[in-house]
């Protein structure tokens, strides 16, 4: 990773807010979020500075950003390839100079004329400030249905902290919470999720997600269920623990079925073969549980998290 960082003349401990940017082939779009951003950032009484992050773009994103950056207040981190928008937001979060972040698009589809709202939430006093779309018309059908089948699957799968629905990467993150994510390393699962799984005080503000203004969305088919699988695995044993379950009742059933055959007629050669599959489920349902429980032991996660500290 190589950075063209420039920093900014107000950046240090003094920095209130940072704008991180991800991008990634967004030349078609860039004057123009920038241009809007600037023009609601502006109206606050903050400190700021924006962070663009080009995710290895192979287009003329870097130039633009780097271009953006002759402004002190502006600073671009180029990644050597195209590692995806996880990485690209973990290594502004490093990076990130600000007391807390917000992380939007440049796609538009996230007002940027949303950050004051934003900000003032967090002067309310919540540590995390969830963007929800109320409404998904920019959104293709096929994204639409995706998005309601990862959020129903992360409702089931996940235990011990609610996942709010219709809300991606577009928040506020505070100081606490950044913190806490700092102290983890990159492999502490989905960002979107681990948010969640922090547990600080949080909001909801909804909005009307817009429509892309150009380019193409980057996300296919199988990148969105990498992300719904990465996001189970990382937060949630509970598809292993069903697998047990159902395992453990289907031999405990079998072996009661062929004790019956055996006490009253001749077990035959596929009793037992059925016998040693059920068998051979159950001891995989034992391994996984045991890989289940080293999994949580080597997790990056802390087992919980202060509030507060005692003065």
């Amino acid at each position: 990773m190589t950075s063209n960082a420039h920093l900014a003349a107000d950046s240090g401990p003094s920095t209130e807010l940072t704008l991180l940017i991800p991008c990634f082939n967004e030349q078609c779009v860039l004057a123009q979020f920038h241009a809007r951003l600037l023009n609601a950032v502006e109206q606050l009484n903050i400190t700021f500075e924006v962070l663009y992050i080009n995710d290895g773009s192979q287009d003329d994103t870097a130039a633009i950003i780097d271009q953006f950056s002759l402004d002190p207040r502006i600073r671009s981190l180029h990644l050597n390839r195209n590692f995806g928008k996880e990485a690209a937001m973990r290594a502004g979060i490093n990076e990130a100079q600000g007391r807390a972040v917000i992380i939007l698009d440049c796609d538009l589809q996230d007002p940027p004329e949303l950050v004051p709202l934003m900000v003032q939430e967090w002067r309310k006093g919540f540590e995390i400030v969830n963007m929800q779309r109320r409404s998904r018309h920019g959104d293709s059908w096929h994204k639409r249905v995706t998005a309601r089948c990862y959020y129903a699957a992360m409702d089931q799968l996940i235990d011990g902290f609610d996942v709010p629905r219709e809300v991606s990467d577009f928040r506020l993150i505070g100081p606490n919470a950044l913190a806490a994510i700092r102290a983890m390393d990159d492999n502490a699962g989905v960002l979107k999720i681990l948010v969640s799984w922090l547990g600080y005080p949080t909001t909801e503000v909804n909005y009307d997600r817009k429509p892309r203004q150009a380019g193409q969305t980057k996300w296919s088919t199988l990148s969105l269920l990498n992300l719904g699988a990465d996001s189970i695995l990382a937060f949630s044993t509970r598809p292993l623990r069903l697998y047990s379950y159902v395992s453990g009742i289907s031999f405990l059933l079998g072996s009661l079925w062929i004790a019956g055959v055996a006490t009253f007629g001749e077990p035959t050669y596929q009793h037992l073969l059925m016998q040693a599959i059920l068998l051979l489920c159950l001891g995989t349902a034992v391994v996984g549980e045991y890989v289940a429980r080293v999994l949580a032991i080597i997790s990056p996660r802390p087992n919980s998290l202060c509030k507060r500290e005692q003065p």
